[in-house]
Protein backbone atom coordinates (compact mmCIF):
# COMPACT_ATOMS: atom_id res chain seq x y z
CA UNK A 1 0.00 0.00 0.00
CA UNK A 2 1.56 3.26 -1.33
CA UNK A 3 0.71 6.77 -0.22
CA UNK A 4 1.39 9.90 -1.69
CA UNK A 5 4.60 12.15 -1.19
CA UNK A 6 6.09 13.78 1.67
CA UNK A 7 4.63 17.18 0.30
CA UNK A 8 1.53 16.40 0.93
CA UNK A 9 -0.45 16.75 4.30
CA UNK A 10 -1.48 13.27 5.79
CA UNK A 11 -4.88 13.85 6.12
CA UNK A 12 -5.32 14.82 2.54
CA UNK A 13 -2.93 12.10 1.28
CA UNK A 14 -4.35 9.14 -1.31
CA UNK A 15 -3.76 5.68 -0.36
CA UNK A 16 -2.90 2.89 -3.33
CA UNK A 17 -4.49 0.08 -2.32
CA UNK A 18 -3.81 -2.00 -5.50
CA UNK A 19 -2.46 -1.69 -8.80
CA UNK A 20 -1.57 -3.69 -12.07
CA UNK A 21 -1.47 -2.76 -15.29
CA UNK A 22 -5.14 -2.12 -16.02
CA UNK A 23 -6.03 -0.20 -13.10
CA UNK A 24 -5.22 1.39 -9.62
CA UNK A 25 -7.67 1.34 -6.79
CA UNK A 26 -7.47 4.29 -4.32
CA UNK A 27 -9.09 5.61 -0.80
CA UNK A 28 -9.17 9.04 -1.39
CA UNK A 29 -9.49 11.24 1.69
CA UNK A 30 -12.29 13.73 2.35
CA UNK A 31 -11.40 17.59 1.07
CA UNK A 32 -9.25 15.99 -2.02
CA UNK A 33 -10.46 16.68 -5.35
CA UNK A 34 -10.35 13.77 -7.50
CA UNK A 35 -9.22 15.07 -10.66
CA UNK A 36 -6.79 17.90 -11.76
CA UNK A 37 -8.82 21.20 -11.83
CA UNK A 38 -8.55 25.00 -11.41
CA UNK A 39 -7.09 26.78 -8.45
CA UNK A 40 -9.34 29.73 -7.01
CA UNK A 41 -7.49 33.40 -8.10
CA UNK A 42 -9.17 34.49 -4.80
CA UNK A 43 -10.79 34.21 -1.89
CA UNK A 44 -14.85 35.13 -1.87
CA UNK A 45 -14.21 37.86 1.31
CA UNK A 46 -11.66 40.04 -1.41
CA UNK A 47 -13.51 39.48 -4.47
CA UNK A 48 -16.77 41.19 -1.95
CA UNK A 49 -14.85 43.75 -0.56
CA UNK A 50 -13.44 45.07 -3.88
CA UNK A 51 -16.39 44.91 -5.60
CA UNK A 52 -15.78 48.16 -7.60
CA UNK A 53 -12.16 46.87 -8.26
CA UNK A 54 -13.37 43.78 -9.46
CA UNK A 55 -15.51 45.55 -12.10
CA UNK A 56 -12.49 48.12 -13.62
CA UNK A 57 -10.35 44.76 -13.24
CA UNK A 58 -12.68 43.06 -15.66
CA UNK A 59 -13.27 45.69 -18.35
CA UNK A 60 -9.38 45.57 -18.75
CA UNK A 61 -8.54 41.86 -18.69
CA UNK A 62 -7.69 40.27 -21.72
CA UNK A 63 -10.10 38.60 -24.10
CA UNK A 64 -10.38 34.90 -23.53
CA UNK A 65 -9.87 32.61 -26.91
CA UNK A 66 -11.45 29.70 -27.25
CA UNK A 67 -8.46 26.81 -27.94
CA UNK A 68 -8.98 27.04 -31.71
CA UNK A 69 -9.04 30.90 -32.11
CA UNK A 70 -5.77 30.59 -29.99
CA UNK A 71 -4.75 27.85 -31.91
CA UNK A 72 -5.19 29.75 -35.00
CA UNK A 73 -3.62 33.21 -33.62
CA UNK A 74 -0.52 30.97 -32.49
CA UNK A 75 0.13 29.80 -35.39
CA UNK A 76 0.00 33.35 -37.40
CA UNK A 77 1.68 35.02 -35.19
CA UNK A 78 4.75 33.00 -36.68
CA UNK A 79 4.53 34.52 -39.82
CA UNK A 80 6.35 37.49 -39.29
CA UNK A 81 8.76 36.34 -36.49
CA UNK A 82 9.83 32.90 -38.18
CA UNK A 83 13.49 33.82 -38.19
CA UNK A 84 13.52 34.68 -35.10
CA UNK A 85 12.36 31.21 -34.11
CA UNK A 86 15.31 29.37 -35.17
CA UNK A 87 17.61 31.96 -33.36
CA UNK A 88 15.67 31.71 -29.92
CA UNK A 89 13.77 28.29 -29.82
CA UNK A 90 15.55 26.32 -31.79
CA UNK A 91 19.53 25.08 -31.55
CA UNK A 92 21.97 27.48 -32.29
CA UNK A 93 24.32 25.19 -34.27
CA UNK A 94 21.73 24.77 -37.06
CA UNK A 95 21.89 21.24 -37.25
CA UNK A 96 18.88 19.93 -39.55
CA UNK A 97 16.46 19.32 -37.20
CA UNK A 98 16.31 22.71 -35.95
CA UNK A 99 16.24 24.09 -39.56
CA UNK A 100 13.73 21.61 -40.32
CA UNK A 101 11.26 22.84 -37.63
CA UNK A 102 11.81 26.25 -38.90
CA UNK A 103 10.83 25.53 -42.25
CA UNK A 104 7.44 23.80 -41.29
CA UNK A 105 7.02 26.50 -38.75
CA UNK A 106 7.12 29.09 -41.69
CA UNK A 107 5.11 27.21 -44.20
CA UNK A 108 2.41 26.46 -41.68
CA UNK A 109 2.20 30.02 -40.59
CA UNK A 110 1.56 30.69 -44.22
CA UNK A 111 -1.19 28.10 -44.82
CA UNK A 112 -4.26 30.02 -45.60
CA UNK A 113 -6.57 28.22 -43.59
CA UNK A 114 -4.82 27.62 -40.26
CA UNK A 115 -8.39 26.23 -39.37
CA UNK A 116 -7.88 23.30 -41.31
CA UNK A 117 -4.37 22.26 -38.81
CA UNK A 118 -5.19 19.97 -36.58
CA UNK A 119 -5.04 21.00 -32.60
CA UNK A 120 -3.94 17.28 -31.44
CA UNK A 121 -0.52 16.12 -31.93
CA UNK A 122 -0.75 12.40 -33.29
CA UNK A 123 -3.62 14.17 -36.04
CA UNK A 124 -0.87 17.17 -36.48
CA UNK A 125 1.54 14.42 -37.03
CA UNK A 126 -0.60 12.58 -39.99
CA UNK A 127 -1.58 16.23 -41.20
CA UNK A 128 2.66 17.17 -41.29
CA UNK A 129 3.02 13.86 -43.31
CA UNK A 130 0.21 14.47 -45.77
CA UNK A 131 1.38 17.62 -46.41
CA UNK A 132 5.39 17.24 -46.01
CA UNK A 133 5.48 18.35 -49.82
CA UNK A 134 3.96 21.95 -49.49
CA UNK A 135 5.58 22.12 -45.75
CA UNK A 136 9.21 20.64 -46.18
CA UNK A 137 10.49 20.69 -49.45
CA UNK A 138 14.23 21.34 -49.04
CA UNK A 139 13.77 18.13 -46.97
CA UNK A 140 12.80 15.51 -48.77
CA UNK A 141 14.83 12.63 -47.16
CA UNK A 142 12.51 12.80 -44.21
CA UNK A 143 9.85 11.19 -45.75
CA UNK A 144 12.01 7.70 -45.97
CA UNK A 145 11.75 4.88 -43.43
CA UNK A 146 14.74 3.52 -42.36
CA UNK A 147 15.66 0.10 -42.14
CA UNK A 148 14.42 -0.72 -39.23
CA UNK A 149 11.25 0.90 -39.28
CA UNK A 150 11.06 -0.81 -42.82
CA UNK A 151 10.97 -4.19 -41.06
CA UNK A 152 8.92 -2.69 -38.32
CA UNK A 153 6.46 -2.22 -40.51
CA UNK A 154 5.83 -5.67 -42.18
CA UNK A 155 4.89 -7.19 -38.81
CA UNK A 156 1.03 -6.89 -38.35
CA UNK A 157 0.11 -3.76 -36.92
CA UNK A 158 -1.99 -3.43 -33.51
CA UNK A 159 -5.48 -1.17 -34.20
CA UNK A 160 -3.44 1.69 -32.54
CA UNK A 161 -0.26 1.40 -34.43
CA UNK A 162 -1.71 1.08 -38.16
CA UNK A 163 -1.82 4.67 -38.59
CA UNK A 164 1.45 6.04 -36.79
CA UNK A 165 3.18 3.40 -38.27
CA UNK A 166 3.04 5.29 -42.25
CA UNK A 167 4.91 8.51 -40.79
CA UNK A 168 8.78 7.78 -40.29
CA UNK A 169 10.67 8.53 -37.31
CA UNK A 170 12.51 12.08 -38.39
CA UNK A 171 9.13 13.68 -39.23
CA UNK A 172 7.51 12.60 -36.36
CA UNK A 173 10.19 14.02 -34.02
CA UNK A 174 9.89 17.43 -36.58
CA UNK A 175 6.13 17.51 -35.95
CA UNK A 176 6.27 16.98 -32.33
CA UNK A 177 8.77 19.54 -31.70
CA UNK A 178 6.80 22.07 -33.78
CA UNK A 179 3.65 21.24 -32.33
CA UNK A 180 5.23 21.58 -28.68
CA UNK A 181 5.95 25.11 -30.25
CA UNK A 182 3.01 26.12 -31.47
CA UNK A 183 0.81 25.20 -28.17
CA UNK A 184 3.57 27.54 -26.00
CA UNK A 185 2.20 29.99 -28.13
CA UNK A 186 -1.06 29.12 -27.82
CA UNK A 187 -1.80 28.96 -24.12
CA UNK A 188 -1.39 32.52 -22.63
CA UNK A 189 -3.97 33.52 -25.58
CA UNK A 190 -6.00 31.55 -23.54
CA UNK A 191 -6.28 33.33 -20.58
CA UNK A 192 -6.83 30.18 -18.55
CA UNK A 193 -7.24 30.35 -14.41
CA UNK A 194 -4.52 28.98 -12.49
CA UNK A 195 -4.61 25.05 -12.11
CA UNK A 196 -4.00 23.01 -9.76
CA UNK A 197 -0.74 21.42 -8.29
CA UNK A 198 -0.47 17.75 -8.12
CA UNK A 199 -0.83 17.64 -4.37
CA UNK A 200 -4.18 18.68 -4.26
CA UNK A 201 -5.93 15.93 -6.63
CA UNK A 202 -5.78 12.21 -6.74
CA UNK A 203 -5.10 11.63 -9.61
CA UNK A 204 -2.59 14.36 -9.28
CA UNK A 205 -0.94 12.60 -6.42
CA UNK A 206 -0.75 9.10 -8.58
CA UNK A 207 1.24 11.37 -10.97
CA UNK A 208 3.82 12.10 -8.38
CA UNK A 209 4.08 8.71 -7.17
CA UNK A 210 4.85 7.83 -10.85
CA UNK A 211 1.91 5.67 -11.71
CA UNK A 212 1.42 7.96 -15.26
CA UNK A 213 0.34 10.73 -16.24
CA UNK A 214 -3.55 12.04 -16.85
CA UNK A 215 -4.48 11.08 -19.86
CA UNK A 216 -6.35 14.39 -20.68
CA UNK A 217 -3.90 16.63 -18.81
CA UNK A 218 -4.38 20.17 -19.96
CA UNK A 219 -3.14 21.48 -17.05
CA UNK A 220 0.35 22.78 -16.13
CA UNK A 221 3.22 24.95 -18.45
CA UNK A 222 3.29 22.86 -21.91
CA UNK A 223 6.66 21.36 -22.83
CA UNK A 224 10.18 23.23 -23.75
CA UNK A 225 11.82 21.96 -26.93
CA UNK A 226 14.18 20.66 -25.07
CA UNK A 227 12.28 18.71 -22.93
CA UNK A 228 10.34 17.67 -26.12
CA UNK A 229 14.10 16.87 -27.52
CA UNK A 230 14.90 14.71 -24.33
CA UNK A 231 11.80 12.56 -24.80
CA UNK A 232 11.64 11.79 -28.23
CA UNK A 233 15.60 11.21 -27.87
CA UNK A 234 15.18 8.39 -24.78
CA UNK A 235 11.97 6.77 -25.73
CA UNK A 236 11.72 3.79 -28.03
CA UNK A 237 9.01 1.92 -29.32
CA UNK A 238 9.67 -0.44 -26.07
CA UNK A 239 9.79 2.61 -23.64
CA UNK A 240 6.38 4.24 -25.08
CA UNK A 241 4.34 0.52 -24.58
CA UNK A 242 5.10 0.85 -21.12
CA UNK A 243 4.18 4.00 -20.01
CA UNK A 244 0.64 4.26 -18.71
CA UNK A 245 -1.70 7.04 -18.89
CA UNK A 246 -4.10 7.72 -16.00
CA UNK A 247 -8.03 7.34 -17.33
CA UNK A 248 -10.68 8.72 -14.82
CA UNK A 249 -13.76 5.92 -14.62
CA UNK A 250 -16.30 7.95 -12.36
CA UNK A 251 -15.61 10.76 -9.40
CA UNK A 252 -16.22 11.44 -5.98
CA UNK A 253 -16.98 14.66 -4.91
CA UNK A 254 -14.51 16.55 -3.26
CA UNK A 255 -15.73 16.00 0.33
CA UNK A 256 -16.51 12.59 0.12
CA UNK A 257 -13.95 10.17 0.62
CA UNK A 258 -13.48 6.52 -0.20
CA UNK A 259 -12.78 3.98 -2.63
CA UNK A 260 -11.78 5.23 -6.13
CA UNK A 261 -10.94 3.20 -9.36
CA UNK A 262 -8.21 4.76 -11.93
CA UNK A 263 -7.84 3.12 -15.45
CA UNK A 264 -4.39 2.75 -16.83
CA UNK A 265 -4.97 2.30 -20.81
CA UNK A 266 -7.88 3.45 -23.30
CA UNK A 267 -8.82 -0.41 -23.10
CA UNK A 268 -9.27 -1.12 -19.25
CA UNK A 269 -10.89 2.65 -19.75
CA UNK A 270 -13.49 2.00 -22.07
CA UNK A 271 -15.02 -1.24 -20.28
CA UNK A 272 -14.73 0.17 -16.88
CA UNK A 273 -16.94 3.22 -17.90
CA UNK A 274 -19.14 0.88 -20.33
CA UNK A 275 -19.96 -0.78 -16.82
CA UNK A 276 -20.22 2.20 -14.56
CA UNK A 277 -22.83 3.36 -17.48
CA UNK A 278 -24.64 -0.19 -17.21
CA UNK A 279 -24.75 -0.61 -13.52
CA UNK A 280 -25.04 -4.19 -14.22
CA UNK A 281 -21.68 -5.52 -12.74
CA UNK A 282 -21.21 -2.25 -10.52
CA UNK A 283 -22.11 -2.09 -7.04
CA UNK A 284 -21.59 0.57 -4.69
CA UNK A 285 -21.26 0.72 -0.95
CA UNK A 286 -21.35 4.36 1.06
CA UNK A 287 -21.74 4.85 4.62
CA UNK A 288 -23.44 7.83 6.17
CA UNK A 289 -23.87 9.51 9.06
CA UNK A 290 -27.27 11.13 10.24
CA UNK A 291 -28.29 12.61 13.46
CA UNK A 292 -31.86 11.83 12.77
CA UNK A 293 -33.32 8.92 10.90
CA UNK A 294 -37.35 9.03 11.39
CA UNK A 295 -37.65 5.83 9.75
CA UNK A 296 -35.70 3.99 12.32
CA UNK A 297 -36.27 6.37 15.25
CA UNK A 298 -39.40 6.91 15.33
CA UNK A 299 -41.03 3.44 13.03
CA UNK A 300 -37.97 0.98 14.43
CA UNK A 301 -37.41 0.24 10.50
CA UNK A 302 -34.31 -1.02 10.06
CA UNK A 303 -33.98 -0.70 6.14
CA UNK A 304 -35.66 0.26 2.85
CA UNK A 305 -35.40 2.34 -0.56
CA UNK A 306 -35.80 6.21 -1.13
CA UNK A 307 -37.32 6.55 -4.59
CA UNK A 308 -37.28 10.54 -5.09
CA UNK A 309 -37.18 11.74 -8.68
CA UNK A 310 -34.05 14.54 -8.76
CA UNK A 311 -32.99 17.87 -10.92
CA UNK A 312 -30.96 20.59 -11.48
CA UNK A 313 -32.00 23.34 -9.40
CA UNK A 314 -33.57 26.04 -10.96
CA UNK A 315 -32.37 29.02 -8.56
CA UNK A 316 -28.88 27.64 -7.34
CA UNK A 317 -26.17 26.61 -10.00
CA UNK A 318 -24.14 23.82 -8.20
CA UNK A 319 -27.30 22.40 -6.52
CA UNK A 320 -29.70 19.63 -7.30
CA UNK A 321 -33.27 19.15 -5.61
CA UNK A 322 -36.40 16.89 -5.32
CA UNK A 323 -38.86 17.27 -8.61
CA UNK A 324 -41.42 15.32 -10.24
CA UNK A 325 -40.72 13.58 -13.20
CA UNK A 326 -43.42 15.01 -15.00
CA UNK A 327 -41.66 18.46 -14.29
CA UNK A 328 -38.21 17.48 -15.94
CA UNK A 329 -36.87 15.32 -12.42
CA UNK A 330 -35.07 11.88 -13.23
CA UNK A 331 -35.73 8.86 -11.50
CA UNK A 332 -33.60 8.20 -8.70
CA UNK A 333 -33.38 5.21 -6.20
CA UNK A 334 -31.00 4.58 -3.44
CA UNK A 335 -31.13 1.34 -0.84
CA UNK A 336 -30.10 2.13 2.37
CA UNK A 337 -29.94 0.42 5.94
CA UNK A 338 -28.78 0.82 9.02
CA UNK A 339 -25.14 -0.08 9.64
CA UNK A 340 -24.78 -3.25 12.31
CA UNK A 341 -21.95 -1.14 14.21
CA UNK A 342 -25.02 1.55 14.91
CA UNK A 343 -27.62 -1.41 15.95
CA UNK A 344 -25.08 -2.61 18.72
CA UNK A 345 -24.46 1.10 19.88
CA UNK A 346 -28.43 1.32 20.25
CA UNK A 347 -28.30 -1.64 22.06
CA UNK A 348 -25.81 -0.41 24.38
CA UNK A 349 -27.82 2.67 25.08
CA UNK A 350 -30.87 0.86 25.96
CA UNK A 351 -29.43 -1.29 28.19
CA UNK A 352 -28.03 1.44 29.96
CA UNK A 353 -30.58 3.38 30.37
CA UNK A 354 -29.42 6.44 28.04
CA UNK A 355 -31.73 9.57 27.99
CA UNK A 356 -31.13 10.55 24.65
CA UNK A 357 -34.20 10.31 22.82
CA UNK A 358 -32.29 9.62 19.42
CA UNK A 359 -29.35 9.46 18.63
CA UNK A 360 -26.98 9.76 15.89
CA UNK A 361 -26.18 6.77 13.29
CA UNK A 362 -24.26 5.10 10.53
CA UNK A 363 -26.68 4.50 7.28
CA UNK A 364 -25.54 1.41 4.27
CA UNK A 365 -26.35 3.41 1.26
CA UNK A 366 -26.40 1.41 -2.28
CA UNK A 367 -27.60 4.30 -5.08
CA UNK A 368 -29.18 2.35 -7.90
CA UNK A 369 -29.04 5.25 -10.01
CA UNK A 370 -26.18 7.58 -10.30
CA UNK A 371 -27.67 11.50 -10.22
CA UNK A 372 -25.46 14.21 -8.96
CA UNK A 373 -25.21 14.76 -5.34
CA UNK A 374 -28.32 12.27 -4.65
CA UNK A 375 -27.47 10.45 -1.63
CA UNK A 376 -27.07 13.96 0.20
CA UNK A 377 -30.37 15.02 -1.41
CA UNK A 378 -32.22 11.57 -0.63
CA UNK A 379 -30.94 11.62 3.28
CA UNK A 380 -31.58 15.40 3.87
CA UNK A 381 -35.20 14.93 2.40
CA UNK A 382 -35.95 11.52 4.45
CA UNK A 383 -34.16 12.68 7.54
CA UNK A 384 -31.52 15.37 9.25
CA UNK A 385 -29.36 15.22 6.34
CA UNK A 386 -25.41 13.55 6.23
CA UNK A 387 -23.74 15.13 9.47
CA UNK A 388 -21.04 17.53 7.69
CA UNK A 389 -23.41 18.73 4.34
CA UNK A 390 -23.15 22.56 4.30
CA UNK A 391 -25.64 22.09 0.49
CA UNK A 392 -28.54 20.22 1.93
CA UNK A 393 -27.62 18.42 5.50
CA UNK A 394 -27.39 19.98 8.88
CA UNK A 395 -24.82 23.13 9.63
CA UNK A 396 -21.38 21.38 10.58
CA UNK A 397 -20.62 23.58 13.09
CA UNK A 398 -23.23 23.21 15.08
CA UNK A 399 -22.07 19.20 14.87
CA UNK A 400 -19.06 20.12 15.95
CA UNK A 401 -20.33 22.16 18.72
CA UNK A 402 -22.26 19.04 20.26
CA UNK A 403 -19.23 16.55 19.75
CA UNK A 404 -16.79 19.03 21.76
CA UNK A 405 -19.92 18.92 24.87
CA UNK A 406 -19.05 14.89 24.56
CA UNK A 407 -15.18 15.01 25.22
CA UNK A 408 -13.88 14.59 21.44
CA UNK A 409 -10.50 15.64 21.54
CA UNK A 410 -9.29 19.17 19.52
CA UNK A 411 -7.40 17.77 16.85
CA UNK A 412 -10.44 15.24 15.76
CA UNK A 413 -12.34 18.09 15.99
CA UNK A 414 -10.59 20.35 13.95
CA UNK A 415 -11.03 17.47 11.17
CA UNK A 416 -14.45 17.26 11.78
CA UNK A 417 -15.42 20.83 11.06
CA UNK A 418 -14.81 20.01 7.38
CA UNK A 419 -15.68 16.62 7.25
CA UNK A 420 -18.76 15.72 5.05
CA UNK A 421 -19.83 12.08 6.95
CA UNK A 422 -19.95 10.46 3.71
CA UNK A 423 -17.64 7.59 2.57
CA UNK A 424 -17.10 5.28 -0.59
CA UNK A 425 -17.09 1.97 1.53
CA UNK A 426 -16.86 -0.67 -0.45
CA UNK A 427 -16.88 -0.99 -4.24
CA UNK A 428 -17.41 -4.16 -6.64
CA UNK A 429 -16.99 -4.59 -10.28
CA UNK A 430 -15.77 -6.80 -12.87
CA UNK A 431 -11.86 -6.39 -13.44
CA UNK A 432 -11.57 -5.37 -17.18
CA UNK A 433 -8.67 -8.10 -18.27
CA UNK A 434 -10.20 -10.98 -16.13
CA UNK A 435 -13.79 -10.25 -16.37
CA UNK A 436 -14.00 -11.71 -12.28
CA UNK A 437 -15.48 -9.75 -9.77
CA UNK A 438 -13.37 -8.50 -7.53
CA UNK A 439 -14.14 -6.13 -4.05
CA UNK A 440 -12.36 -3.39 -2.47
CA UNK A 441 -13.28 -2.10 0.94
CA UNK A 442 -12.32 0.55 3.10
CA UNK A 443 -13.21 1.71 6.58
CA UNK A 444 -14.36 4.94 7.64
CA UNK A 445 -12.07 7.21 9.51
CA UNK A 446 -14.71 9.03 11.49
Amino acid sequence: MASASAKVPSHLTIKVLYSDDDIIVIDKPCNLRSVPGHAADQDESDVNNNAHDDVEAAREKPQRLTAQEAWVNAIRSFALEHQNVSSTQTDQDGDNQSQAVDELIKNLSATPDANSIPRKCPTFERYCQRNRRRLLPSYPELDRFTTEEKVATQEPPTKRQKKSNNIPTQLRNIAQITFSLIQQRQRPLMNLPTPTDDEDSAIGQLRLLGFGDYAHNNHGPPESMDDVKRRISNESREDEKKKFKLYVVHRLDCQTSGIMIVARNPEAASILCQQWRERESVKKIYLAYVKRWPPYHEENITEGKIDLPLAASRTERIKWEVRPVDDGGKASLTMWKIHESSLDESKKEESTNDLRVESGLTLELQPMTGRTHQLRIHCAAVGSGIEGDSLYGDNPIEWMADKSRQGHNSDNNEMSVSTLRLHAHRLTFAHPKSGKQVTFESPKIW
